[in-house]
């Protein structure tokens, strides 16, 4: 995946951002990735009360007539005048909380678009907990906890992006090495979280 690209352009998403990315413990990882799909179980307490909430699902790479996508953003997106190549709406389906909405995402590189496939809810997040535990330790998901279960997304794409640093794409790694010096460091634009 390389690194994700967000436009932040209000100061309470961007606190939001990096209280979710700092918060997110990940529990389990997969023992054996399949080839262009990532499963995960995330899970978190609820902004009000005491219920959480779990979301089963799988970021798979996306597909076009049998080859992978891979996007790469290049330029200043505060001088080209451009929006990002989607919201983070897209990206998870629309399932994210008010200070998050609007971000934009400018670079993810495979695009993995993430499914949904289960969601349910609990009393408590200890009972929560448990029960994820108990169904998913030891299988071949990663195990995530995110510290508000609203913004589950942000907690998947720090688990996608761990993930690509140990265990990086074949094809993506081939481009990389081919590269004749991966050693520059561009520091990002006002607004950009990496």
């Amino acid at each position: 995946m390389g690194k994700i690209s967000l436009r932040v352009q209000e100061e309470r998403a961007r606190r939001k951002l990096a209280e979710t990315i700092e918060g997110t413990v990940i529990h389990q990882r997969q023992g054996e990735l399949a080839y262009g799909r990532w499963d995960f179980a995330v899970f978190g307490p609820a902004a009000r009360g005491a219920k959480a909430v779990l979301r089963v699902g799988a970021a798979e790479q996306m597909m076009i007539q049998r080859a992978a996508v891979y996007l790469a953003a290049v330029g200043d997106p505060g001088q080209v005048g451009q929006p990002g190549m989607m919201t983070i709406e897209e990206l998870s389906g629309g399932d994210i909380p008010d200070e998050l909405a609007g971000l934009e995402v400018y670079h993810v590189a495979p695009l993995r678009p993430i499914e949904i496939t289960r969601r349910e809810e609990a009393e408590s997040p200890g009972r929560l907990r448990d029960m994820v535990f108990t169904e998913f330790g030891g299988r071949n998901i990663a195990i995530i906890e995110t510290p508000d279960e609203a913004a589950w997304s942000v907690s998947v794409l720090r688990y996608l992006h761990e993930t690509d640093e140990t265990l990086p794409d074949p094809v993506m790694a081939h481009v990389r090495h081919r590269l004749r010096d991966t050693s520059l460091r561009f520091a990002p634009p006002p607004g950009l979280a990496h």
